[in-house]
């Protein structure tokens, strides 16, 4: 199970996160104010939605506003909101080693050479998730989400790539602290924008809440986490390009394993 190192290093990051002073993050609409504690009474002033698969968790789901910068059809929408439904149940108290393998290799492991039919790929995934439960000492990882400031941002770009953290820094949503970003899909989009080709994106943020059973504080620890998904036309689904988040749920092990 979590080793007394990995559970010291989770500790302090987070406590870096919570308590030092100066980072905080900056203005987005209601979502943050100019003082860290103001944050944090933010985030915990939250209405939480369980995470657990069934009707609640997928009405809040379809729920969540979409702003249209440009058009999509129905199958895109309704897939962003199985992103997101699949998401958060494969890794909570309803989701289990299957889930989380298959919401893994519905992009195909971010890397379009493997073989999502493999099954030994499938039992590998699998294996690598039980890992990583085991050294993080738990058995999963979100208990609750807030939709309260959430909206799918979709929008088309045809043009230099423009991140979704340099977009949320000028727009003030930046969580600063330690803050831990992905890009797997970066070089392959980077490519598609140079070659003068129209990629469809869709950003998203939601809070999202640890287990109490599980969390190393006398209160769970919450944390906005930002998703930038990228459409592909050819496998029809939605394609992780960017996520970041602060340390207060860890979250790392959403790409560990790729």
């Amino acid at each position: 199970m979590k080793t007394l190192a990995v559970r010291t290093l989770y500790l302090t990051f987070a406590v870096a996160w919570l308590y030092c002073p100066g980072k905080v993050v900056a203005e987005y609409g209601d979502f943050s104010s100019d003082s860290l504690q103001g944050f944090y009474d933010y985030i915990h002033g939250q209405e939480m939605v369980k995470v657990e698969a069934g009707g609640p968790l997928r009405q809040a789901v379809e729920a969540v506003p979409i702003d249209l910068g440009t058009a999509i059809d129905l199958e895109q929408e309704a897939g962003l909101r199985d992103w997101l439904y699949d998401f958060l149940v494969a890794f909570s108290a309803s989701g289990n080693d299957s889930l989380a393998a298959a919401f893994y290799l519905r992009e195909g492991v971010n890397n379009p050479a493997l073989n999502r039919d493999d099954p030994a790929l499938f039992e590998a995934i699998k294996a690598a998730h039980q890992q990583t439960l085991a050294d993080l000492d738990c058995d999963y990882f979100f208990a609750n989400v807030s939709f309260v400031d959430s909206e799918f941002r979709v929008f088309a770009m045809q043009e230099p790539y423009d991140s979704y953290q340099s977009y949320a820094q000028t727009h003030g949503m930046l969580p600063k602290g330690l803050t831990t970003r992905i890009l797997p899909l970066r070089g392959e989009v980077e490519e598609h924008l140079a070659e003068d080709e129209q990629m469809v994106f869709a950003d998203i943020m939601f809070i999202v809440e640890e287990p109490e059973e599980f969390t190393a504080f006398e209160t769970p620890g919450r944390t906005p986490s930002f998703f930038r998904l990228a459409w592909d036309p050819k496998r029809a689904v939605w394609r992780i390009v960017e996520a970041f988040f602060s340390s207060g749920v860890p979250q790392q092990f959403l790409f560990g394993i790729f």
